[in-house]
């Protein structure tokens, strides 16, 4: 496997050189790889212990847990390993980790990042997958934690800026004619009509004079004069010029393609208001980030754990955390929840990152709506409450108001 997922490269009709590197110049491809990079990196990684009867736990005594959550390495925290795979994996397609295990029992110890342009998936004459380092070294499958983006070989993922090469190159090209063109070096201004051949020492004494009175914000609107049979020229705009920040707008509208997003996290605003930006937010997490988590989750699992380990625990991803931003949609969550049963106060304010007030106060009673009623007890008659001597001398006449004696509040 020579090439891997990677399409080979062809000339870029704009005449741009595109590469994973030069495309980050691109305001429009950097914004987008630096949201969803940093939108994956901040989501909370943990390895979660399986419960008996349903759910799970945070399980911090592998020590995976650490290297996923806190420090992969000696040279960078968790944080910025995440964002650094991600970044490799929306510009190139693919990124790759060698996982140093303990050699005593094979325990993922450390996770180095490797440049994806310097490794290779390759096979032996067997058919066997290995992968090879710039230094030659030569890694198994299971000691490389590969995340891949779309690919058609089932290793490795297409390099998005390489695919998208023209539609790249276009949004480069347009920046590079929009810089010269603000740069005064695409187009003058106008032109001073001579009726007669000047000497290159006449034109340029022409030049110097004209420029001395009216260049500048300071000498605009004054009277011109010109003489010897001079005249003025204006510089006309073309319509490919006029289109050319419809162009950009577009442009914008096409990394957005790329990479899935909504055009508002590129900080096009063109098409947003509030109800389209709430809904908007909702499918980038469902339709961009989710599919990225289910591939990072599956690869982890499949690298950084055993065979016996995934029978009990499993590697995860804490999505809600996106929340956080939204106080409304994180309070009515909460609140439903909380009237469902389904957590406690303390769980409440544990994850709202306040102390527990501990189970003397009733921090760890779990509560519901007391008009909840069995299903299978709807529509049936509930059952009269029991009388007691002391019922009867405390509240005289109760007897008679539970038997129906008492109508309306008077006597029958």
């Amino acid at each position: 496997m020579s090439s891997g997922g990677y399409v080979p490269a062809a000339p870029v009709l704009s005449g741009t050189f595109v590469t994973p590197e030069t495309a980050l110049g691109v305001a429009a491809l950097f914004c987008a790889v630096n949201v969803i990079s940093r939108d994956i990196a901040v989501m909370p990684r943990a390895v979660y212990r399986r419960l008996p009867g349903g759910g799970r736990e945070i399980d911090r005594s592998l020590p995976v847990h650490d290297l996923i959550s806190v420090q992969p390495n000696d040279d960078m925290n968790s944080q910025r390993w995440m964002q650094s795979e991600m970044c490799h994996v929306l510009t190139r397609g693919n990124g790759l980790n060698e996982i140093v295990r303990n050699k005593r029992n094979g325990e993922p110890v450390e996770i180095h990042v490797l440049h994806p342009a310097k490794t290779y998936p390759k096979r032996t004459e067997s058919g066997q997958l290995y992968y090879e380092l710039e230094n030659k070294k030569k890694l198994l499958p299971e000691d490389c934690l590969h995340f891949a983006g779309m690919g058609f070989d089932g290793i490795m993922g297409y390099c998005p800026v390489t695919v998208c090469r023209q539609t790249v190159g276009l949004t480069m090209g347009a920046e590079q004619y929009g810089a010269a063109f603000f740069g005064n070096s695409a187009r003058t201004g106008g032109w001073i009509k001579v009726a007669r051949r000047m000497s290159e020492g006449a034109l340029n004494s022409l030049r110097r004079s004209f420029n001395q009175i009216h260049q500048g914000s300071q000498s605009a609107h004054q009277v011109g004069i010109l003489e010897e049979g001079m005249d003025w020229v204006n510089a006309q705009f073309s319509p490919e010029d006029a289109q050319f920040l419809a162009t950009r707008a577009f442009q914008v509208l096409d990394i957005a393609r790329m990479y899935g997003i909504p055009p508002h996290k590129l900080c096009d605003y063109s098409q947003a208001h509030l109800a389209n930006v709430e809904q908007s937010n909702l499918e980038y997490v469902a339709m961009t980030l989710l599919g990225w988590v289910v591939m990072l989750e599956s690869e982890m699992n499949c690298k950084l754990l055993t065979r016996e380990q995934r029978q009990t625990h499993e590697i995860g991803l804490d999505m809600s955390v996106l929340l956080r931003a939204d106080t409304a949609a994180r309070m009515a969550r909460v609140q439903t929840l909380r009237n469902t049963g389904a957590i406690s106060a303390d769980e409440i304010r544990i994850s709202e990152g306040m102390n527990p007030i501990g189970p003397d106060r009733g921090g760890d009673k779990y509560l519901v709506q007391a008009q909840y009623i069995p299903l299978d007890q709807v529509g049936k008659i509930p059952p009269k409450p029991t009388k007691t001597s002391d019922d009867r001398a405390a509240f005289p006449g109760l007897e008679e108001r539970i038997n129906g004696s008492y109508i309306n509040g008077a006597a029958a």
